[in-house]
């Protein structure tokens, strides 16, 4: 899920850009992800439709694991037609020096480096009882896995490392069965979401402890499919039986791929008004605009409605630029993440701010795909800012003179999209190298930001 290619910024916004604008971005990657495992779950019809899913790396890794599966995947424009009961499909054997030998009575599902196909994977098939391998590529077998693994296995679930303990590969080799309690370590979206795809898959009682909210599409998506949940605070609990999934699931606009074009209209500053229909407006999700909404920023929510899958949807729109902001503070678990996957992009634009800005209870981004700590700070300060990393989270003292020139990705593509946004707003031309690993979650970026005035390109030769 990763290029070499690079993406070049000549900074400023073209002439001739009309306001007020209007632009759209693609579906939603976490709820694409779930709308498609659901295909998954007991409860799902031999036919399922998934309109406006987000076709970036992420998800794409997902298709070959279901076709190994037995369902079957169809690409049509940005509309998924998943077919239960296809003849499966094999995935070729990665090879891994920790693995003497692979079990050959389990289909190998490789999702390559997507964590969320692989937890989210992981929980579908300890509530179905799905015999099945999970791995990934070099990167994701080294990302933990334990997190959702331990709170399967006090469930029941019999779940086996191949390699090394708390890593991929897994094999699943028994569903969970007991009712009870558990409680996760972490606050990831991803765990939780896992533990409760195997709670409802199995039609088990079980009852979830976490230490902090974190984006709840998969509850409001089982929750839509008739799943008997209730949530208290730092608790969700499922009270067992079935669940009906529609044959048709639509996903809203992806917030996480909005803010790019939001960021580089507010920091171009030049007023007017910039609007992004149909874009997802779950309160667990918009933690990169209320924070600046909070700090002063011109940025509101239009005309809600919801989704098939149980997601409020409006349009975004941000007028105006950044002159009213003089710093952004993140020190709230809750608040960082509402927008932890904006945290390089946040900090991007605190660079540009007068003032001393902080974000914070920021442990968890250690362990994305790069270390996003470290990353957003060596990506900053290639562009000449002042950042200090810290164990969790980044310091960044405002108003330094910030460069051009030839800027690291890290082959991650929230850094690679952080610093082309930050790049549009200075005189001068960046490189961003690697820069194209942004078809991992944003295939159309480039062209997202040229529709709002941009000056971008792919060097497809590198």
């Amino acid at each position: 899920m990763t290029s070499s290619a690079d993406l070049t910024v000549d900074g400023g916004r073209t002439a001739g850009v009309s306001d007020p604008l209007t632009v759209t971005v693609a579906g939603d990657k976490s709820v694409s992800h779930r709308a498609l495992l659901a295909a998954l779950l007991p409860g799902a019809p031999e036919l399922l439709t998934v309109h406006r899913a987000n076709l970036g790396g992420a998800v794409r890794a997902l298709l070959p694991a279901m076709r190994a599966l037995g369902v079957a995947v169809d690409v049509r424009g940005d509309t998924l037609v998943v077919r239960r009961g296809a003849d499966p499909v094999p995935q070729p054997v990665r090879p891994h020096s920790g693995v003497v030998a692979w079990p050959e009575d389990a289909p190998y599902l490789q999702t390559e480096g997507s964590s969320a196909a692989a937890r989210l994977l992981l929980g579908i098939l300890a509530g179905t009882g799905v015999r099945a391998v999970v791995d990934g590529d070099e990167v994701l077998r080294h990302r933990p896995m334990d997190w959702l693994v331990d709170p399967l296995r006090v469930l029941g679930a019999d779940i086996a490392y191949l390699g090394e303990p708390g890593r991929l590969p897994v094999l699943v080799a028994g569903p969970v069965h007991r009712p009870g309690t558990v409680d996760l370590a972490v606050g990831s979206a991803q765990a939780r979401s896992g533990v409760l795809l195997a709670a409802v898959a199995a039609g088990l009682p079980v009852a979830l402890r976490h230490p902090v909210r974190s984006r709840d599409h998969t509850e409001r998506m089982l929750a839509a499919f008739g799943a008997r949940l209730t949530e208290s605070e730092g608790e969700v609990a499922h009270e067992g039986g079935d669940c009906v999934v529609p044959p048709v699931v639509d996903v809203p606009a992806d917030p996480s791929l909005a803010v790019y074009p939001v960021a580089a209209h507010l920091l171009w500053g030049h007023g007017g008004e910039l609007r992004v229909p149909d874009v997802c407006l779950n309160p667990t999700r918009l933690g990169f605009f209320d924070v600046l909404r909070t700090a002063g920023a011109d940025i509101s929510y239009e005309g809600r409605g919801t989704t098939t899958g149980g997601e409020p949807v409006g349009t975004l729109v941000a007028r105006g630029g950044l002159g009213r902001v003089r710093r952004v503070r993140v020190d709230e678990p809750a608040v960082l993440h509402a927008l932890i996957d904006e945290v390089p992009l946040l900090a991007a634009v605190a660079a540009t701010l007068p003032g001393e800005s902080w974000i914070g209870c920021a442990e968890e981004l250690r362990f994305k795909e790069t270390d996003r700590i470290a990353t957003t700070a060596g990506m900053l300060e290639a562009f000449g800012a002042d950042v200090a990393a810290v164990d969790d989270g980044l310091l960044i003292r405002g108003g330094a003179p910030l460069r051009t020139g030839e800027v690291p990705a890290f082959e991650d593509h929230r850094i690679a999209m952080a610093a082309a946004t930050l790049a549009m707003s200075l005189p001068g031309r960046t490189t961003v190298s690697g820069g194209a690993c942004h078809r991992t979650s944003f295939p159309d970026f480039a062209d997202v930001q040229r529709a709002v005035g941009a000056r971008i390109c792919e060097d497809t030769t590198s």
